[in-house]
């Protein structure tokens, strides 16, 4: 059983301890310390059957217990060895979290299999999670259900507990773990003692009954559509050319790393709009200007003021430290750099960035773009189709009589089924399109090279799809709908006019009885 916590903090651990060492390497005291984190390293890969990660850290191990006069010829050696006991960590963070993979160009839904005492208190489960773009199979033989499960690779196994975990329960869900396969206990009770018994047996996820398609498709939701993150882009400035490709040495062995390096600080801010980083190596002595400068400079345009920057440096000074931090700087990294420091990093800060940033563009409740973000992406989409001589059709989506859904259901509810679209749409889009919300029950599609009657189409069977969902409350289920209208560039060639021109197509929806799609009929200008 892997605990990605302990398992992180290890290794962060680790990397800490290595920053002493390397700044005083013939110091046998910072050197156990050192040796003692990696320990605990290789010891977490054991008990965990973590095969790259054991095998990355032994030449390390086995370095450090050899040990005896420490210096730089040693120093050297560990910092080739750590990038692959980080790259080994990484995957090995990322591998319980990913769903079984799919062979290429299989389109299937993703398959959910339930293990239960009894089918009847689920054929509302049944008839909806196609619905959500799911395969769902119920099994009463729990044995059969588990075989099933494997034979078909499914996402999710949710498993029905009395009350505890039973010798026969127990032997499935050790199966289940062995065959990796995430699974959820489902109990009729949620106390701590069954949620302890779920979480030593390594369940993904605890429901308490009855289980609704919401709460069920929540959750495994990340299992089955795992997204597919950018690499990192790192953009070193440094007047160096060894200095730069040390770096992009250091950084080209990981795949979801891009760096660019640069060397002319005029070129910084054109470079940042057009490369777009994620972390900025900023060399702090430069021909003609200085690190705190160019930083003052990128920290004075809105658009950069967020970008983390580490300052590549042999300035040891705390005092020169400290003044750096104050103008806009993250972090130091000492110049000879550090592989492991370096890597550790980029990586740390890139992951905060990302994360602050899609705080930033996300809309709360959905985690689709908001408004803002919304129509920047849609001014860059037209630029492009512009550019490409490509169409682009932009469609608003309204949710019919939602007041009525508030009013009758409440607004708990209300926000359930701006949910259910949202997903809907998220799951039914490529990744050229984008989605997003624009406040209250009002979203918007942006389809790219999408002709208005192909779109037309695509928004129909969304619309048809969407129907088909119903949701579940106190009172009874519900269906909802929604209406929508369709503009085209380059018919309209301006994104005002888009809007407005979609916004009217979806008044002609409402005006003609809701539930239905119309598209702007502007012809193209010659």
């Amino acid at each position: 059983m892997i605990n990605r916590v302990e398992l992180h903090s290890a290794w962060n651990a680790l990397v800490q301890s290595w920053r002493p060492v390397w700044q005083a390497s013939h110091d046998n005291a910072r050197w156990s310390v050192f040796a003692s984190h990696c320990d605990r390293l290789a010891a977490l890969a054991r008990d965990g059957e973590l095969d790259e990660v054991e095998t990355a850290i032994a030449p390390l191990v086995d370095l450090l217990t050899a040990l005896r006069q420490p210096g730089d010829a040693e120093k050297a050696r560990v910092d080739q060895l750590l990038p692959g006991v980080f790259a080994a960590v990484r995957a090995a963070l990322s591998q319980r979290a990913r769903a079984p993979e799919r062979s290429a160009g299989d389109d299937t839904l993703p398959l959910v299999v339930l293990l239960a005492k009894e089918i009847a208190p689920y054929h509302e489960l049944l008839a909806q999670m196609v619905h959500y773009g799911y395969t769902f199979k119920v099994f009463t033989q729990f044995r059969h259900g588990v075989r099933y499960a494997v034979m078909n690779r499914a996402v999710a196994v949710v498993a029905e507990l009395d009350g505890t975990l039973d010798e026969e329960t127990s032997a499935v869900v050790t199966e289940l773990n062995r065959c990796n396969l995430k699974w959820f206990a489902l109990s009729p009770e949620g106390s701590f003692k069954v949620r302890l018994q779920a979480v030593r047996h390594d369940a993904q996820g605890f429901f308490v009954a009855p289980l609704t398609v919401n709460t069920l498709v929540d959750a495994v939701d990340p299992l089955a559509f795992e997204s597919k993150d950018e690499p990192y882009r790192v953009l070193a400035l440094d007047d160096s050319p060894t200095v730069l490709a040390t770096v992009e040495r250091i950084l080209s062995q990981f795949p979801n790393i891009h760096m660019r390096g640069l060397r002319e600080p005029s070129r910084i801010l054109e470079t940042l709009m057009d490369f777009a980083p994620d972390v900025l190596l900023l060399d702090f002595h430069m021909d003609g200007c200085t690190g705190l400068e160019v930083a003052r400079i990128i920290r004075q345009n809105k658009a950069f003021e967020s970008i983390p920057i580490a300052y590549l440096t042999s300035e040891t000074s705390e005092e020169v430290q400290q003044e750096a931090m104050r103008q806009g700087g993250d972090d130091f990294l000492t110049k000879p750099i550090s592989a492991a420091q370096l890597v550790n990093a980029v990586v740390s800060k890139a992951e905060r960035y990302r994360g602050l940033r899609r705080l930033m563009v996300e809309d709360s409740l959905t985690g689709l773009f908001n408004h803002v973000k919304t129509k920047t992406l849609l001014q860059q989409t037209l630029l492009l189709a512009d550019r490409q001589g490509v169409p682009v059709s932009y469609a608003i989506l309204d949710i019919d009589h939602f007041k009525q859904v508030n009013d009758t259901y409440g607004h708990t509810t209300g926000d359930k089924v701006i949910k259910a679209l949202a997903r809907f749409l998220r799951q039914r889009m490529r990744r050229s399109d984008v989605v997003g919300r624009y406040g209250g029950e009002e979203f918007v599609v942006v389809l790219f090279d999408s002709t208005p009657e192909d779109a037309l189409e695509r928004v129909e069977t969304l619309r048809k799809g969407f129907g088909g969902i119903f949701h579940q409350t106190d009172q009874g289920m519900f269906a909802s709908t929604f209406s929508a209208g369709i503009a085209h560039f380059p018919a309209y060639p301006t994104m005002m006019e888009l809007m407005v021109a979609a916004d009217d197509a979806l008044y002609a929806s409402k005006r003609a009885g809701r539930n239905r799609c119309t598209l702007a009929d502007r012809s193209i200008p010659d």
